[in-house]
């Protein structure tokens, strides 16, 4: 069965006549102009037209405005079951105001013949009424003069049906005539989709922040707080240096989760943590405390790189960290930071785990979407018995 058909047996689909009152309602405002040309000398004819094309004049005049673009999107979609975006509350451009004009008039036009046409339609359906009263006398109806009986029934029912279906074309009417006048240009398309680009790419960068800031915190945590439930009675020592870094790292933590909350929200947030690899010697303490033998190696201007490629390259090394925790566990790890004149390299290899690499890439996949925003390489996987992550940035355009 088709859409259209579809739509016959559903009450939605002749929301058109509802729509077309609400067009010939607005129309009425305009009426006291066409009044005044109706009083002009002339031939009745030419009075009639006159008088329309002052009702659409004036109409046209109200659509120019910004709020009637809002009304009639907001009416399109409430009764016709469309779902166009809401224009902006900034002034529309001149094209814009144009289609609404245009729409606004059509809208009280069609609206206006569609009552007209269904009205003579179903008062045809009301004629069996003259022959099952008993009347048989001759009436007149669109011009035919006849006697009622029998044969009204098939007339009624064939009008009926006509205004049945009428009622549904111009449902459909109004639903394209409403995405095409009303709905968002070719230009307003283009920049929607760029702001749900925008939005897409903001959600996926507070994604990687949470992964990079709050995961790492979380692995470091839970082997730190495993380690000292095993040595609260042996080592108390211990024990205190180690719910000193969990306290420690929490604290970043919160700095960060404070930081994504409020872009969320869209509030003039803290300032965003500055993570950079000024501070990477922080992260081999933490993953030391953590059971991880961590042998870091930082060579070059390291303080002196870019502010962008500074924090990336913290988070890359952060997560080579926190995944050899969770998956390695404790165990020998080799950090090499190395800050050219061109290109930064860093290096993370650890041992493999007893039953090979772990499924779950997401922050891996994170990093390599990092690095390529900075034309950079990423790579990462099993070397022998090693699991080596190694990213390469340049420092210049061409490096």
């Amino acid at each position: 069965m088709s859409g259209f058909a579809r739509s016959l047996l559903r009450p939605g689909g002749y929301l058109g006549v509802p729509f077309a009152l609400l067009g010939a309602t607005l129309s009425l405002p305009a009426f006291p102009f066409a009044l005044v040309v109706a009083l002009l000398p002339g031939p009745p004819q030419l009075h009639f037209v006159l008088a329309l094309a002052v009702v659409a004049f004036v109409l046209g005049l109200a659509g120019l405005a910004g709020p009637a673009r809002r009304f009639g999107v907001a009416a399109a979609n409430t009764m016709l079951g469309l779902e166009l975006p809401p224009p902006g509350r900034a002034r529309p451009p001149w094209p814009a105001r144009l289609r609404s004009a245009a729409w606004l008039v059509l809208h009280a036009g069609l609206g206006g013949l569609l009552l007209a046409v269904e009205g003579l339609l179903l008062l045809g359906v009301l004629i069996p009424a003259l022959w099952l009263n008993g009347d048989e006398g001759q009436f007149e109806f669109f011009g035919v003069r006849a006697a009622a009986g029998p044969w009204t029934v098939p007339v009624a029912l064939v009008m009926l049906v006509a205004a049945l279906l009428l009622a549904a074309v111009a449902t459909r009417g109004f639903q394209a005539g409403a995405t095409a006048l009303l709905g968002p240009s070719a230009a307003e398309r283009a920049a929607l989709a760029e702001r749900r680009s925008a939005v897409l790419a903001q959600r996926n960068r507070l994604a990687r922040e949470l992964h990079d800031s709050i995961g790492h915190t979380l692995t470091t945590s839970t082997i730190q707080a495993a380690a000292a439930a095993d040595l609260v009675e042996a080592d108390p020592a211990q024990v205190r240096r180690a719910l000193g870094t969990i306290e420690e790292a929490s604290r970043s933590a919160l700095e960060d989760l404070d930081h994504v909350l409020g872009l969320l929200r869209e509030e003039p947030a803290a300032k965003a943590p500055t993570r950079t690899l000024a501070e990477v010697d922080v992260l081999a303490v933490r993953a030391r405390e953590a059971g991880l033998d961590v042998r870091l190696a930082v060579s070059g201007p390291v303080a002196s790189l870019p502010a962008t490629v500074s924090r990336e390259g913290y988070r890359i090394v952060q997560e080579g960290l926190t995944n050899a925790l969770r998956h390695a566990g404790p165990g020998a790890v080799d950090v090499r930071v190395e800050a050219g004149p061109e290109r930064l390299g860093i290096a993370v290899v650890n041992a493999l785990p007893g039953d090979g690499p772990r499924a779950g890439r997401r922050g891996l996949a994170g990093l390599a979407e990092r690095v390529e925003a900075l034309r950079g390489e990423l790579d990462a996987g099993p070397d022998g018995q090693q699991w080596r992550l190694r990213a390469s940035i340049p420092l210049r355009a061409g490096a």
